[in-house]
Order: structure tokens, then C-alpha cells, then sequence
């Protein structure tokens, strides 16, 4: 029963994206699309910028930009969601993804601003490799959805809404997330502290700030 489920999400990404999938200049593979937008983003892709529109392809590099009234929303190819919030820089490093031997390796940068993710497949991997490095610490998952920024004191805070757990870790030590409604918050130079509780108006504020 489980693996017919598995069997029909990978042919629903399958039906969303084709894997063979080019860009128009035949060079990058596709690895998102663009499915929501409100207010004004930019997109930066190999020195040239773009105006974000709703179904905008996404390659590795690139950037996406939003504006102070801007908010953005991306879909990748195993149906992962990213939500960003207005004022945010965010980079798609590195994707790969491959459903049928169960690999992955997507890895984003998170510049400023603040961001939401909710994996697809890759969450559901036996270990996925989910990554979002930011200035002060980097977020990996364990297959969850997930809030982190820089929006309420200028250190990088991070929750968990729900899922399996969450990791931040940075050069002086790491800490874990795993329970839902907990979070932290990092200061640049120090070790991630234990997660915590999060009140509930901070929770509502971060979800809000990604909302689309």
C-alpha cells in the first residue's frame, strides 16, 4: 500500500514537470516553476534580471528577489513548495532530485527576508538532503514544513510546523527541532540553543509573513 502511494506521487510530479525538461536556451535543466506572485520580484539568472511572472521556469543560480511589497511562491520538480516573504533574497544553488533511485540533493541560500518550505518527495526520501544555508546558520530537514528568517530582531529565527524535524547547525555546534510549534532563534558566532516553544502570536506572525 505504501509503495503504491509512492508509486502514484512520483507519477503526479511526473505529470507536473518533465524531468527531460529544458530552459527556451536549451543549457539548464527546469528544476521549479514560479506559481505565485504578488506584488513585484525579481528574478537574476546569469547576470541579467528578469520580472517574475506566475509560471516563471526556475534553473540552478538562480536568484528570486522580492520587492518590500512583494511575495513569491515556487513549486520544484518533487512538488516541494518554497513561500517567500516581501523583502527576501533567495537562491537556488544547487537540485537534484531523482525519484526512482530515491536521491536527492537540493540545497538553497536565504540571503535576507524569510521563507516557508513544505517538501514533496524529497521529504518522503529515506534521507533526504533539504538544505537552506543562511549568513548565520544552515536549516536541513527531515521531511517537514518549515519557517525560517530574519524578520523579528535581525537574528535568524526557525520553527516547525509540522513533520519530522528540523536541524540548524553552524561551525560552533548544531540543535535539532522536533517538536511542532517549538523553534529557535541564532545569533551569529553561536551555537544553535535547544529548541523551545514558540508563543503562539509569534508562530501566527511568522506564518503570516510567508502567506500567499
Amino acid at each position: 500500500m505504501r509503495a503504491l502511494k509512492y508509486l502514484s506521487l512520483i507519477l503526479l510530479i511526473f505529470c507536473c514537470f518533465d524531468p527531460m525538461a529544458y530552459a527556451e536556451d536549451d543549457s539548464e535543466p527546469v528544476v521549479g516553476n514560479i506559481t505565485q506572485v504578488q506584488g513585484r520580484a525579481q528574478l537574476f539568472r546569469s547576470g541579467k534580471v528578469e520580472r517574475i511572472t506566475q509560471n516563471t521556469i526556475l534553473q540552478e543560480g538562480d536568484r528570486v528577489i522580492t520587492t518590500s511589497s512583494g511575495r513569491v511562491g515556487l513549486r520544484m520538480r518533487d512538488n516541494s513548495r518554497i513561500l517567500l516573504a516581501n523583502t527576501t533574497e533567495f537562491e537556488i544553488k544547487r537540485y537534484q532530485f531523482d525519484p526512482v533511485a530515491g536521491t536527492s540533493d537540493a540545497r538553497f541560500k536565504l540571503v535576507k527576508g524569510a521563507f516557508r518550505a513544505i517538501t514533496g518527495a524529497i521529504g518522503q526520501q529515506s534521507d533526504p538532503q533539504f538544505e537552506v544555508e543562511t549568513p548565520v546558520a544552515t536549516i536541513g530537514i527531515r521531511g517537514t514544513d518549515f519557517w525560517g528568517g530574519f524578520i523579528f530582531n535581525g537574528d535568524l529565527d526557525v520553527a516547525m510546523f509540522r513533520g519530522k524535524g528540523v536541524y540548524i547547525r553552524n561551525s560552533q555546534g548544531m540543535t535539532e527541532i522536533t517538536r511542532k510549534g517549538h523553534g529557535v532563534t541564532v545569533q551569529e558566532g553561536v551555537a544553535p540553543p535547544a529548541a523551545k516553544p514558540w508563543p503562539d502570536r509569534k508562530l501566527r506572525q511568522a506564518m503570516e509573513s510567508t502567506q500567499l
